[in-house]
């Protein structure tokens, strides 16, 4: 039923590809197995040095399968900003495909803020890709948002930083449950962070965290780290 009201979503309104242009349902799958051929080395997902580096208490590896430049970028700002939502499960299946699989028992979407006024959450969408490629089951609702916190795309690297360790809250369901954090893009890191603490606080154990593409931006560049007296979540 979900495929035909697709189908007939994009006889209504025909989408095109955005890498070629070419009319197709929301993208080709040449384009989109081109756009992230290398995938990053795992980096910390707290502060984002290199994973295995000792940096972080409790850190976690983060795999992203491409930088958040040229094609990927492009998919990825076309399946939450063009409504393309077929792109969702490709662009995980395509994640599934790149990066180890990981062990665990469940896949936690990010949560999709309350503020958004999109109709689908993308973070779900792509996790259900890696799910049917790495048949571990998706934990849909488990980590909920806490505060209403508005876009985090519309916030600069200072105010996504300044996400407090309760931004969000983890279903006590998760309690001795083994999971992996699916987000879209790593940018600072704080929503990963907060997210992860808030899995962690209700119990579970997080293995990783996976994103389709990482900025190119923080927290490398000295200016990306906190000042004095900020969180660094």
């Amino acid at each position: 039923m979900r495929r035909f009201f697709s189908y007939l979503s994009h006889i209504v309104f025909p989408q095109h590809c955005p890498v070629c242009g070419r009319l197709s349902a929301a993208y080709c799958p040449g384009c989109l197995r081109g756009a992230a051929e290398k995938p990053l080395p795992p980096f910390c997902a707290d502060c984002g040095g290199a994973y295995g580096a000792d940096c972080c208490y409790e850190s976690v590896p983060c795999y992203a399968a491409a930088l958040h430049d040229g094609d990927a970028r492009r998919f990825i700002l076309a399946l939450k900003y063009r409504n393309m939502r077929p792109l969702g499960e490709a662009i995980g299946r395509e994640m599934a495909r790149l990066i180890p699989r990981q062990e665990a028992e469940l896949l936690v979407p990010l949560p999709l803020h309350s503020g958004s006024r999109r109709a689908f959450n993308q973070t779900e969408l792509m996790a259900r890709g890696i799910s049917s490629r790495w048949e571990i089951p998706v934990g849909e609702g488990l980590l909920k948002w806490r505060v209403s916190s508005g876009a985090q795309t519309e916030k600069r690297g200072k105010a996504r930083r300044a996400l407090t360790f309760d931004s969000f809250e983890g279903s006590p369901a998760l309690a001795g449950r083994s999971v992996v954090l699916v987000d879209d893009v790593y940018t600072t890191g704080g929503t990963v962070r907060a997210a992860k603490f808030a899995l962690q606080r209700a119990g579970a154990i997080v293995k990783a965290v996976l994103v389709w593409t990482r900025r190119v931006s923080a927290p490398e560049r000295p200016g990306a780290w906190p000042e004095d007296g900020e969180y660094w979540l």
